[in-house]
């Protein structure tokens, strides 16, 4: 046989058993490399979690020296804090006084012939001196009322300017009558000065329609007449084409002697009449009375009841009785007419057969007190709490035409009436068509089952139809409400107000009423509720500038010294918008805030605002929070940060950076003209970088470590920071990442202290009434 081929390789074949020892050799290996894995593996982490340890313990340690040091300076850095804020509202309430004072004299000094209307006996002098004596002439007229309105400014002004403990309730309700009585006078001036025009309503007869056609405006109002003199049966509706308000004419008041005014004035007298208008007030009721009247009530109940079971039901009546009593008049201050019969229906609770009749009625909490006023109201009542009624207030007035004079053989023959103006009803048994036999048999026999008022109005006389541009000052958001004054329930309401278009490119309204009377428009007051975000960025010693980035509209407030104005944005042509009466005009914050809530602009909550809105709710005193930001404004700037949202209710979270200004910016004098001076050159703006986060809470604050851009919100400190009792040793203290091109520590305090004290308290009352934090 020929030999055997040799292995082409040159390697020797392994037997069988040669391969299972090389695969034993190799697991064991594997295993050994495994477990020496695992050994590592292990030692690292106990390696990992010893380190974890000590840095856990050296953090501990020095949190507690970090915390041992905020608590050795908190009752200092406190007392510093306080001692700023007390100097600076004594500053101010010293001018504020010396203010007061200085108006009061000078009133007292005026001799214009216009009475104090703080003094009773004068204004009551006035006002029958006005009824007797005033000229029922309309330019004489609106002459006059520009002094009627300016007494009620100043009353007005008087009462949320003075302090509440220098106001008497006595004083307070005064001063509110005296707010009525001019009120009332202002109307029956206008009424006198259209009486006036309408008795000679045919010699101002428009030549082409017959009819009377005029417009009459004022410094607070716009008046406009149509007087059916031509008495055109195919009339339809008229247009004031200078005013851009038309109304159809109903077809049965075509042929009647009527004339119908539009009368628009910019002063709301009617919403501070609203039960609504004022937040409520919680009433609280001593627990330990209503204890004891409790237990006596039992004791009385179980020996009445030992006499007889009908006893015990009549005293059970008359517990019930009683109960209903005490809580009706715990809500008699609500508002409305509200029948005693509702009010037994939301309040009483009927007993029940089987009921222990001895059993005292729950207890009313002042929770349940507010929810039954809040049922009490009338679904079509407005809430001003919630709506604020903007662009002025129009009454639309049918009136009698009073008799023309007539002219014959060139003598004026004129009927002498001393009847004041006469309101005539819409809709009326007087405008309404004479029904046919079957049509009278039918509404005989609907007598008993359909008032005739209602057959009237729905069947026989069509309503009025409204349309209107809306005011140019004024920004609209959404639709506009309308709503109608009542003056039996002293409420703003939508009833009787249908068919409502509204048209956004043109800003017209147009709606149908079956009803004349006054109207308003309203708003939702929290439409541009939350707020998206906020700053506060310094301009300068003593200037800063805050924006509030609203739902809908952004705002900005340039605050300098004691004023501050509303600044137009770049993209915007602050002479072709609505609030081109508010740009660049400085004024006090009460003044700008009455200004931007009249044009539509609201942005300073209420402090029952947070029904309405959903906001960040915190128990930390914001208001400290405010005053603090306000004194460093002039060296510090302030955002919004989105983990404020992340935080507890005890803590708030907000970005700080320095004031990138050079140098000093206090007013120096002028350098002679001969010598050159060199121009300072423009501060680099606030980059993201130089933004850091703080978190504030109920003990101490400090800088955070992560910034805004992170994903996680981590509460750990900042390497190097500290903790502080409150903001401003906080922000000052801090070193901002020492980076070169931010001022040092001396500029920062240097500006600080240099800063006026009534420009600090104009940045904390703008910043109270924002309330940023927690609305934003």
């Amino acid at each position: 046989m020929p030999p055997k081929s040799a292995n082409r390789s040159g390697k020797s074949t392994p037997t069988k058993g040669q391969s299972r020892g090389g695969e034993k050799d190799k697991k064991k290996d594997e295993e050994d490399i495994k477990l020496q894995e695992e050994e590592e593996a292990r030692k690292k982490a106990e390696q990992e979690e010893k380190e974890r340890l000590e840095k856990e313990l050296k953090e501990k340690e020095e949190l507690a020296k970090l915390e041992a040091l905020e608590e050795s300076r908190r009752e200092q850095q406190l007392r510093e804090t306080e001692d700023k804020l007390t100097a600076i509202k004594k500053h101010v309430e010293i001018l504020e006084n010396d203010r007061r004072a200085h108006a009061a004299w000078g009133r007292y000094m005026r001799c214009d012939g216009s009475p104090d209307p703080t003094i009773l006996t004068q204004i009551n002098t006035f006002i029958n001196l006005t009824k007797e004596t005033g000229s029922d002439e309309i330019n004489v007229i609106l002459e006059e009322l520009k002094d009627i309105y300016a007494l009620i400014y100043e009353l007005d002004f008087l009462l949320d300017d003075t302090p509440e403990e220098d106001v008497t309730p006595e004083q307070e309700t005064e001063f509110k009558s005296t707010m009525l009585a001019l009120q009332d006078l202002i109307l029956q001036r206008y009424n006198e000065g259209t009486l006036k025009i309408l008795k000679e309503a045919i010699n101002q007869a428009d030549t082409e329609s017959g009819n009377l056609q005029k417009v009459i405006k004022g410094a607070n109002e716009t008046i406009m007449l149509w007087g059916n003199l031509n008495k055109n049966p195919r009339f339809k509706s008229f247009t004031f084409e200078s005013e851009a308000f038309t109304f159809d004419l109903p077809k049965p008041l075509a042929m009647a002697e009527i004339a119908i005014r539009n009368l628009t004035t910019k002063y709301d007298s009617y919403s501070h009449q609203c039960s609504t208008f004022y937040p409520k007030q919680k009433k609280v009721q001593p627990a330990e009375e209503e204890v004891v009247n409790q237990e006596e009530g039992k004791q009385e109940e179980v020996v009445e009841g030992e006499k007889t079971e009908e006893g015990g039901e009549q005293d059970a009546n008359e517990t019930k009785s009683t109960v209903d009593d005490g809580r009706k008049s715990a809500l008699s201050e609500t508002a409305g007419s509200t029948k005693e019969g509702e009010v037994k229906e939301v309040e009483g609770e009927e007993t029940k057969e089987g009921d222990d009749a001895s059993t005292p009625a729950p207890e009313i909490k002042i929770d349940e007190i507010d929810e039954l006023d809040d049922d009490i109201l009338d679904e079509d009542v407005v809430d001003l709490r919630q709506y604020q009624q903007i662009g002025g207030v129009f009454h639309v007035d049918l009136v009698k035409l009073p008799p023309q004079p007539i002219t014959v053989k060139g003598w004026t023959l004129r009927q002498v009436v001393d009847e004041p103006i006469t309101v005539v009803e819409y809709p009326s048994e007087a405008f309404a068509p004479k029904p046919s036999s079957r049509a009278a048999s039918a509404k005989e026999e609907n007598r008993d089952t359909e008032s005739p008022s209602k057959f009237i109005s729905e069947q026989t006389q069509p309503p009025l139809g409204l349309s209107l541009q809306l005011p140019s000052d004024v920004m609209f958001f959404e639709e506009p409400q309308v709503a109608k004054w009542d003056p039996e329930d002293c409420h703003w309401k939508t009833t009787g107000v249908n068919d409502i278009e509204y048209t956004e490119e043109t800003k017209s309204l147009s709606f149908k009423t079956r009803n004349f009377g006054t109207f308003c428009l309203m708003q939702d007051s929290h439409v541009n509720m939350p707020f998206q975000q906020w700053e506060l960025r310094p301009l300068g010693l003593n200037h800063t500038l805050l924006t509030v980035t609203a739902a809908i509209a952004e705002t900005f407030i340039e605050i300098k010294e004691s004023e501050c104005r509303l600044q137009a944005p770049e993209d915007v042509d602050a002479r072709a918008t609505e609030l081109k009466h508010l740009y660049e005009r400085w004024m006090s914050p009460r003044d700008l805030m009455i200004g931007l809530r009249q044009a539509g602009i609201n942005i300073f909550p209420a402090e029952d605002s947070n029904k309405f809105v959903s906001i960040q709710e915190k128990v930390l005193d914001l208001e400290e929070i405010y005053e603090q930001m306000g004194l460093l404004s002039s060296a510090f700037a302030f955002c919004w940060s989105k983990w404020n949202a992340s935080v507890t209710k005890n803590q708030i979270v907000l970005q700080v950076a320095p004031w990138l200004g050079h140098g000093d910016t206090r007013k120096m004098e002028a350098p002679p003209t001969d010598v050159f001076v060199a121009p300072v050159p423009p501060a680099p703006k606030i980059t993201e970088d130089d933004w850091s986060l703080f978190l504030v809470d109920e003990r101490k604050t400090h800088r955070l470590e992560i910034t805004e851009y992170d994903d996680d919100f981590l509460p750990t400190h900042s390497p190097g920071a500290e903790f502080h009792s409150d903001l401003m040793h906080a922000v000052i203290e801090t070193p901002f990442l020492e980076k070169p091109h931010l001022p040092v520590k001396d500029q920062v305090l240097d500006r600080i202290n240099s800063s006026d004290k009534v420009f600090v308290h104009t940045v904390m009352t703008l910043l109270k009434a924002t309330k940023c934090i927690t609305y934003s």
